[in-house]
């Protein structure tokens, strides 16, 4: 069981909880009053395992490592620890909006501005990618502006650490929002920085058109087509520059999209007019205290632990006390560009199921991981799995096309769950991933046959 985190905690000796912000399968984030600096800030906490020092270290290790990352478009970490069963880590606030909130209120934004916040992120990127880091889960949402309107990368709460020699998100485990979410990733293949790139492209879509380029009623439709319909023709207005270059930011091959992020901010800087480079972008005001405190940094270095890490550190644990460090001012130019996070890697991929039984197998045990990821609801875990019993049960029965009803019965219950907020959608693209494959090697319901290659 969690450690329980409530208003008036202090973490640290110094920082105190004041009101919760926030809160997802990889914890919850709370606006923070540091008590020795007297500032505001954000704070995302966790409950950490007991029994896995391992697990703790590598927190640490990884969020000292996104603290390194000096780069004015991505959020500043001002300090980490864990502390009587709780996992912290402090992080600069933000006065945002995030670009979701401006989609909300004027879609689609302006051209220049589009591309200066698409030029932004970009960025942040590089310099993210620069240091290994992959973040996975790029959206509207994870972009937000600070008060001088800058645009900041948060929340790289699922985000990989490429040279770390393990990982706490187990292999074929599918994050990131259903509207920007990469093909390799709705597949639960490793994501790289291309993956990054591919979001990006999806962002800088949404905000030429005012919305992502797929769309459906249901994030699983939304899914699939990420994985299988053409990019949609680039939106009204975009000059043949920024159209030839979102065509490959959308390029469903990885190894069709630009070369790295540092290439993207380039070609966005070029198409961008010297008149639009020195007009500065319009503030827009908020319109109340939940949109001003809107959070800069939704957890930093969490990296999937918020559903793996469920008991609590025995009698204390390891904490931070130190006042944060002041952040240098190393120029973004001293860090060497390498090209190593874009080359194509050989890797050595389990084999897809061949037969009926083990796709079964593999949905199985997307269910369990969605379930230990915070993902998806116990309830709803029991009612699915009860769910596969009966298909499982049917792949007996005379006529296995009662399996593929079963199935495409289960396929609608998880749009059911999404609607009624008992599955997420990262836990839906890791599941109907699964249960496709099982389709395919069935039956169709409706005459025909199964996939059996």
């Amino acid at each position: 069981m969690g450690a329980v985190v409530e208003s008036g905690r202090i973490l640290a000796g110094r920082y105190r909880l004041l009101a919760r912000l926030g809160s997802g399968g990889f914890g919850e984030v709370w606006r923070a009053e540091d008590t020795v600096l007297g500032r505001m800030v954000a704070v995302k906490t966790l409950a950490v395992a007991a029994d896995d020092d391992a697990v703790v270290r590598r927190f640490v290790r990884e969020a000292r490592a996104l603290a390194r990352l000096d780069h004015p478009n991505v959020v500043a970490v001002y300090d980490t620890g864990t502390e009587d069963g709780v996992g912290y880590v402090v992080m600069q606030l933000l006065a945002g909006p995030s670009l979701a909130a401006l989609l909300a209120e004027q879609r689609p934004l302006p051209l220049a501005d589009a591309v200066e916040y698409a030029g932004q992120a970009a960025a942040g990127l590089a310099a993210a990618h620069d240091a290994g880091i992959v973040h996975r889960d790029v959206s509207p949402a994870n972009l937000i502006l600070d008060g001088a309107g800058t645009l900041k990368l948060v929340d790289f709460g699922v985000a990989r650490i490429e040279d770390a020699s393990t990982e706490l998100t187990a292999t074929g485990t599918v994050f990131a929002t259903a509207g920007y979410v990469s093909p390799e990733q709705a597949e639960g293949r490793p994501a790289d920085a291309r993956s990054d790139l591919y979001s990006l492209g999806c962002v800088l879509y949404a905000l030429l058109a005012g919305r992502p380029p797929f769309t459906a009623e249901h994030p699983i439709g939304v899914i699939q087509q990420h994985l299988s319909s053409p990019s949609p023709a680039p939106p009204a207005g975009a000059p043949p520059q920024l159209a030839e270059l979102l065509a490959g930011l959308l390029a469903k091959d990885p190894r069709e999209r630009p070369s790295s992020a540092a290439e993207v901010r380039q070609r966005l800087d070029e198409i961008r007019s010297p008149a639009d480079a020195t007009v500065p972008l319009a503030r827009i005001r908020t319109r109340g205290p939940n949109t001003r405190l809107l959070i800069a940094a939704l957890g930093l270095v969490l990296l999937a632990v918020g559903g793996v890490l469920a008991a609590t550190l025995p009698g204390g644990g390891a904490r931070s006390t130190a006042p944060p460090s002041p952040r240098t001012t190393t120029p973004a130019t001293t860090v060497p560009t390498s090209t190593a996070h874009t080359t194509t890697k050989a890797v050595i991929r389990p084999p897809a199921p061949q037969t009926p039984e083990q796709a079964l197998a593999a949905a199985r045990s997307a269910l369990t991981a969605a379930q230990a990821l915070g993902q998806l609801d116990s309830s709803a875990a029991a009612d699915l799995a009860h769910r596969l019993d009966d298909v499982a049960k049917a792949l007996g029965d005379p006529n296995p096309k009662d399996a593929a009803h079963k199935v495409g019965d289960l396929q609608h219950r998880l749009d059911d769950l999404v609607r009624g907020g008992q599955l997420t959608s990262a836990g839906l693209a890791a599941i109907v991933s699964r249960l496709n494959r099982l389709a395919a090697l069935l039956p169709s319901p409706h005459g025909g046959g199964g996939d059996q290659g």
